[in-house]
């Protein structure tokens, strides 16, 4: 069944999505970004809002972004969190392993790692899906297609990220869809099967991603994502 994951930016919000029904609650900061991190003060007043039965998840930001100034996090930052993601926007040469590097070195071993792939990758300057699809690793639970530009009123989608998120799909993998989905656009993308629809603007009021999110855009959008379960996967 497809699920509902409403980003937010503090614990007020987070109690909101909760309220309309959604399934997943992520932690970003959308002023600083696409993948925006919050603080860790942040991540920790959601947590604390989030039921146990909850996942949540938390932007990292971009790996440029740690690898010129890693932030200092405290010794709990990770824990309780069920899966964390990291934008490639900008990396450059080397990225493989700088991005395999930081997730080494960082202490997510009670989490699970997804991978961000922009659909807008050129625009991004980040690797090429395939590429990164390429590059995961064991640690990985699944694949966030995502928009870098968040000004675009809908993902941009193609022939050939229609096979790859087939792929993943029937790989077994977690699928999750977002970047400019709305009310209208949610429904035309429950055709690709994916676990997770993820949303931020959507979900907040007169649908602006800067203001605060709104229980009862929350409520409609669980509407239109969760009427029945999704059709199974073949393969």
């Amino acid at each position: 069944m497809t699920r509902l994951l409403v980003s937010v930016r503090s614990a007020e919000e987070a109690r909101r999505a909760l309220a309309g029904g959604a399934s997943i609650i992520d932690v970003k900061e959308p002023a600083n970004g696409p993948l925006g991190r919050a603080s860790f003060p942040t991540w920790r007043e959601v947590r604390e809002v989030v039921p146990d039965e909850v996942p949540l998840s938390v932007a990292l930001g971009e790996l440029p972004e740690w690898i010129e100034r890693r932030p200092a996090f405290p010794g709990d930052a990770f824990e309780g969190l069920t899966y964390v993601k990291l934008g490639l926007a900008g990396a450059g040469p080397g990225w493989r392993d700088a991005w395999a590097d930081l997730r080494a070195s960082l202490p997510t071993r009670s989490s699970r790692w997804i991978a961000v792939v922009y659909t807008d990758w050129k625009a991004a300057g980040a690797p090429r899906p395939e590429d990164v699809l390429d590059a995961m690793g064991r640690d990985f639970a699944g694949v966030l297609f995502d928009t870098w530009d968040k000004s675009r009123p809908a993902p941009i989608w193609s022939e050939e990220l229609n096979e790859l998120a087939d792929e993943i799909g029937k790989s077994g993998m977690l699928l999750a869809i977002a970047g400019g989905l709305t009310a209208e656009s949610l429904d035309s993308f429950r055709v690709l099967r994916p676990d997770v629809l993820a949303v931020r603007g959507a979900a907040c009021e007169a649908g602006d991603r800067m203001r605060d999110v709104d229980q009862r855009r929350v409520a409609e959008l669980v509407r239109i994502t969760l009427p029945t379960a999704s059709p199974p996967r073949e393969g």
